[in-house]
């Protein structure tokens, strides 16, 4: 793989760790000031663009023109390294193939 992509995939991992560990923590998404400083971003716009970058590839879903409005998809679980329930268990009694 090549050296760009390598950071690439670090950097979206890095905030996709940083969304899950402060959704853990606390309940509810980060600001994008908490995202800057726990990603280790030097910037709002820095942290902003890997956000949308994060939001194209995948990983989270952003609500528009809302505080807090970030979601993790089961592939930015899967990323951030947790158990992803992708389907929920069948019902009781149901047999499935």
């Amino acid at each position: 793989m090549k050296a760009s992509r390598l950071r690439r995939r670090k950097r979206l991992r890095a905030v996709v760790v940083a969304i899950a560990r402060h959704q853990a923590e606390h309940g509810y998404a980060p600001s994008v000031r908490e995202l800057m400083a726990a990603a280790g971003f030097s910037s709002t716009s820095h942290t902003t663009h890997w956000l949308r970058a994060c939001e194209e590839a995948g990983l989270v879903v952003r609500a528009p023109r809302r505080a807090r409005a970030i979601t993790l998809t089961a592939k930015g679980r899967a990323l951030a390294g947790e158990r992803a329930a992708v389907e929920p268990f069948p019902a009781a009694g149901r047999r499935v193939a």
